[in-house]
């Protein structure tokens, strides 16, 4: 028996009982939250008013998004029933998440994942926009890099068409060089130079101008007195006709033979007796003369072999100079072996316009000897 008072005596086994109910009832008093009280989590017996069923979950630390951005999770936690009810509609409106706050709950799986959530959208729609901007620059990169090639290409093109060109252009003008060699060569063949076949109308070989068979020199001065202008007229005669059979290999203006009107002749005493193959005659060009025109040329000429000075002479051949030509042109005779000739004669027919006068620079006569 226990005496709990003077007047109030319980048995033993009924006091035990009664203090394992008190100690049971204060503990869970104890136990319990003042902040869920207040928001009557308890019923009136003192019960919890929700219930729930434990379930565990397993959370891996390290998880992809579908970004390929890795997070740290925490490892196993077991989460109440409302927390897994409220992350569930979190996940079912995932599109709706709000921008990354810090989750009132205490569970630290739950943060996690909620961190995790809300961190997945708000990361998805930067690294949309980073990849936005990524590709606006790559697409730049890539305009540039195209551009460079083509303007590459284009170059490489212009490049190796200019040296096809070239090349092409170089080898036509070799065969038009050679082509031209070529034809120089036939026509020194069959048409030779002055300076490179014998002359014999040459004053140093023993050629002479017979001054009194050939026609007067051009004397434009006037009349000084009947001696005097004899004697100039001679004189000067004797002296401008022998520049004619000088051989001189350059002309120049004025160094020349001038006869009076178009028509005129030169009788010319050869070096040695020959058959008479080619003749050359000479004026200055057209870009020597200060006028810039060579109107006194001889145009139309013939050529006449004698044996003797008396003798009429044979005709050999007409031939006609070219203004527009090379100072010495030479002119083949049709039949070199027409005879032996020891003296010859120019005959100039007209000029190139003059009519006062006619100029003739130089005159060669070519041939071979007879055997």
């Amino acid at each position: 028996m226990v005496r709990l008072a003077k007047s109030l005596t319980i048995p033993l086994q009924d006091f035990k009982t009664l203090v394992k109910f008190v100690s049971g009832t204060l503990g869970e008093m104890l136990r319990r939250s003042i902040r869920l009280q207040e928001a009557g989590y308890y019923t009136e017996e003192g019960t919890p008013s929700v219930s729930y069923k434990e379930i565990l979950y397993r959370i891996f630390r390290r998880r992809k998004s579908p970004n390929g951005v890795q997070h740290d999770l925490v490892g196993d936690f077991t989460p109440d029933h409302q927390d897994i009810s409220n992350y569930v509609d979190m996940l079912e409106n995932e599109e709706n998440i709000p921008q990354i706050h810090q989750p009132t709950t205490h569970h630290r799986g739950i943060q996690a994942t909620d961190t995790w959530a809300t961190e997945t959208t708000t990361t998805r729609w930067r690294t949309t926009w980073k990849t936005l901007r990524k590709g606006g620059n790559n697409g730049r990169t890539s305009r540039k890099f195209s551009l460079r090639i083509i303007c590459s290409f284009i170059l490489f093109f212009l490049l190796a068409f200019g040296i096809t060109n070239y090349i092409q252009l170089h080898s036509e003008i070799r065969e038009l060089q050679q082509e031209l060699h070529s034809l120089q060569h036939q026509v020194n063949m069959f048409l030779p130079q002055a300076h490179d076949i014998p002359n014999f109308a040459l004053e140093s070989q023993g050629a002479r101008v017979l001054s009194d068979k050939s026609s007067d020199t051009y004397w434009p001065q006037e009349n000084i007195g009947i001696l005097w202008d004899r004697l100039f007229s001679w004189w000067c005669s004797f002296t401008t006709q022998r520049q004619v059979i000088q051989g001189h290999t350059s002309l120049h203006p004025g160094k020349c033979w001038s006869f009076s009107g178009e028509q005129g002749h030169l009788f010319v005493f050869l070096s040695h007796p020959i058959y008479v193959t080619h003749v050359t005659l000479g004026h200055i060009r057209a870009s020597q003369s200060p006028s810039g025109i060579i109107a006194s040329a001889p145009r139309k000429f013939s050529l006449h072999g004698m044996t003797t000075e008396d003798d009429e002479g044979t005709y050999l051949g007409t031939w006609v100079y070219d203004r527009d030509g090379v100072s010495f042109q030479t002119f083949k005779l049709a039949d070199p072996d027409v005879g032996v000739f020891r003296y010859v004669k120019l005959q100039v027919e007209n000029n190139w316009g003059n009519i006062d006068n006619t100029c003739v620079y130089s005159f060669r006569v070519h041939g071979k000897l007879p055997a």
